[in-house]
């Protein structure tokens, strides 16, 4: 039996549309505009170490920890402009110790210690394997593998000893799939990103009720695996709803108690609502005229974000390390779409690393022209 029916329109907070974001920030928040995120981390970073005026026994570590990240903030951002002046394979290692870089300064932000303890990359690529990197044991004697604290921190579980594999890394990059699919590069039959909208609704007049809706055009129905929302996470999260004669939406079958003059309501069942919509794998891309929602209908283990995470530390690991792979894989037949992704991906990870970093949606102004 469907829910009872309730006239559902627009959810708006103090006449602001409300938009899914994964960042942890407040509903109906503005966007950080910015074109150098470089500089707003590094001042958002020295907002908060400064803000701790006496470095008592709680606060006097989470200061340091802060000046660190800065730190790790600053060295990412000469890697990365170092990289965007030289050719590959110098090209491709320099933007991975960016990535590190600024790996390290969330893993400050969100608690974690460095330069105490022994520290990994977390990842290897074993001389018997060419295109698939090995998740390394977790780390003894207290030390630290930065990408499993980093994949943890995003709540992803990491199980060591298994692969991922160089189609499963490119394949997961919203930026780059299209181009990576139209190359036959991906060990997909159909296109995995299914271009959707997410609309927060409220019932009409009362207020007192929040849900969500996803919707996609009707065109897109014989290029992706739409059958998807009838199986698994989709069908246990999603109802059909109403649609009209360009779309197809599903709505969730949660409809929560709001309290809309209520600050703590708004965030709490913002929040959860939040939650829900990451779990159906929806994926987020910037672009100039703000975000872009994805659906991804053949999800593997981890978010775009951690995928790039690990292909940057391949491309740079072949790249140092292995003249012949390079040939047959970075200059071969791959070439133009790791060019792409040294091109594309880059910023995509510092916004959203900004973004996860500082619980704040940071965005491209319109008015970058670049």
């Amino acid at each position: 039996m469907g829910r009872k029916k309730i006239e559902l329109v627009e959810a708006k907070k103090k006449f602001t549309s409300i938009k899914y974001f994964p960042f942890g920030n407040i509903p109906g928040e503005s966007y950080v505009l910015t074109s150098d995120p470089w500089n707003y981390l590094k001042a958002f970073l020295k907002n908060e170490h400064d803000s701790i005026k006496k470095k008592t026994a709680k606060l006097g570590p989470k200061k340091k920890k802060i000046s660190k990240a800065l730190y790790f903030i600053e060295l990412a951002e000469s890697f990365q402009k170092s990289a965007e002046n030289v050719q590959m394979p110098t090209k491709a290692t320099l933007t991975y110790y960016s990535v590190l870089n600024i790996a390290k300064a969330f893993l400050l932000v969100r608690g974690h210690d460095l330069e105490t303890s022994q520290e990994y990359h977390g990842l290897s690529l074993n001389p018997n394997d060419s295109t698939d990197l090995t998740i390394s044991s977790n780390a003894k004697n207290g030390g630290i593998n930065i990408f499993h604290e980093f994949a943890k921190e995003l709540g992803y579980t990491v199980k060591p000893g298994t692969k991922i594999s160089l189609q499963e890394m490119i394949s997961n990059l919203p930026e780059i799939h299209e181009l990576a699919f139209n190359l036959n590069l991906t060990k997909l039959s159909k296109r995995k990103f299914l271009p959707v909208d997410i609309e927060f609704l409220s019932n009409d007049r009362r207020w007192n009720k929040l849900t969500y809706r996803i919707c996609f055009e009707k065109k897109h129905k014989h290029d992706y695996r739409i059958e998807k929302f009838k199986k698994g996470v989709l069908s246990s999260t999603l109802e059909e709803s109403e649609d009209s004669k360009e779309r197809v939406c599903y709505i969730s079958k949660q409809l929560r108690n709001l309290t809309h003059t209520s600050e703590v309501s708004w965030k709490s069942n913002y929040n959860e609502l939040c939650k829900e919509i990451t779990a159906t794998n929806i994926r987020i891309m910037l672009t100039r005229v703000g975000y872009k929602y994805y659906l991804d209908l053949q999800p593997d283990n981890y978010s775009p974000i951690i995928y790039y995470f690990s292909l940057m530390f391949y491309i740079g690991s072949v790249a140092r390390y292995r003249p012949t792979l390079n040939e047959e894989i970075l200059e071969g037949q791959y070439k133009s779409l790791i060019s792409e992704v040294l091109t594309s991906s880059p910023k995509q990870f510092l916004y959203l690393t900004a973004g996860f970093m500082t619980n704040k949606i940071c965005a491209v102004p319109m008015a970058n022209l670049n």
